[in-house]
C-alpha cells in the first residue's frame, strides 16, 4: 500500500473507506504510541490508547468537518486521553489513602505493614539521586511536573523521565499495593 497524505487519508475515512484508516494506522501508530510513552510508562497502555483513538476516530467518520492538522489533532488527543488516564489512576492509587487502609488492615497486619512501609522507603532510598528526588516531589509531596522541574532545575521532560524510571525499578523490586501504602 502506498503511504497516504493526510487529505487522502481523511478524504478515505469520510467515504468509510478503510484504506483511510489503514493509512492512519501506517503513518501515525507507532509515533503515537512513542509519543504516548512521555506520559504513561507502558507500551502495552500506549497501544490500547492509540487504538482506542482510532476506533473513535472511524466511528465519528462523516459527523463532523475536520478542519486543520490531523497530525496535530492526534497528538493533542493522546496527550489529553494520557492525562486522562493519569489523573484517574492518582485519584485511586495517591488522594485519600486513608479511606483504603481499613481495607489493607484486613490483609496485613500492621506489623507486616510497617515492614512493607520500610521496604519501599528503602527501595526508595536506592533509587538513583535524581529519580529518588523527582518520586518524592510528585508522589510523597503531590507536586505538579512543572512544580517538581522549578524545585530542582529540570526541564518537565526530564522529570517525568526520571519519575518513569524509579516508578520501574520500584515495580520490580516491590509489590504493587506497597505503592499504594505510601502515605
Amino acid at each position: 500500500m502506498a503511504i497516504l497524505d493526510e487529505k487522502e487519508i481523511l478524504v478515505k475515512i469520510n467515504q468509510g473507506d478503510e484504506a483511510g484508516l489503514e493509512g492512519l494506522f501506517v503513518l501515525y501508530y507507532k509515533p503515537l504510541c512513542v509519543f504516548a510513552l512521555n506520559f504513561i510508562d507502558s507500551y502495552e497502555e500506549a497501544e490500547d490508547l492509540i487504538q482506542e483513538l482510532f476506533v473513535k476516530f472511524w466511528e465519528r467518520r462523516g459527523k463532523t468537518e475536520f478542519q486543520g492538522s490531523l497530525r496535530a489533532y492526534l497528538f493533542s488527543s493522546v496527550q489529553h486521553n494520557c492525562i486522562k488516564l493519569i489523573k484517574s489512576r492518582r485519584r485511586y492509587h495517591f488522594d485519600g489513602i486513608e479511606n483504603y487502609e481499613d481495607l489493607l488492615e484486613d490483609k496485613y497486619t500492621s506489623v507486616e505493614m510497617e515492614e512493607e512501609r520500610e521496604r519501599l522507603y528503602a527501595e526508595i532510598e536506592k533509587l538513583p539521586e535524581q529519580c529518588r528526588k523527582v518520586f518524592e516531589a510528585i508522589v510523597l509531596k503531590d507536586m505538579k511536573y512543572k512544580e517538581a522541574a522549578e524545585l530542582l532545575g529540570l526541564s518537565v521532560n526530564t522529570v517525568k523521565t526520571h519519575l518513569a524510571r524509579a516508578m520501574k525499578q520500584l515495580r520490580s523490586s516491590l509489590h504493587i499495593i506497597v505503592l499504594v501504602m505510601l502515605r
